[in-house]
């Protein structure tokens, strides 16, 4: 009697999770690097005008200032997005 030939083991040994982590990885990076010039571009307003306050000391700069941090994150829809595809990856 011939013996079964025991299971071949897998050609590729691919793991999904790893694979997307690897994949977007840059995408990561590239997001991260984006967000932070978006918050310096939406705190330097605010920076301004407290220091322009506390020169003049004249509070008007200073409630402008606050008023750009009120605004829409302009980042918020593509880290969603980013965080999105994590999910998926398991």
């Amino acid at each position: 009697p011939q013996k079964p030939k025991p299971p071949s083991p897998p050609r590729h040994s691919l793991d999904r999770a790893s694979e997307i982590r690897q994949f977007l990885s840059p995408v990561e990076k590239q997001c991260h690097l984006k967000n932070e010039k978006a918050a310096l571009q939406q705190l330097l307003p605010a920076y301004l005008g407290y220091t322009i306050s506390l020169v003049t000391g004249n509070p008007l700069p200073l409630l402008v200032g606050a008023a750009s941090l009120m605004g829409k994150d302009p980042m918020q829809e593509e880290n969603a997005n980013v965080h999105g595809f994590r999910g998926m990856g398991g």
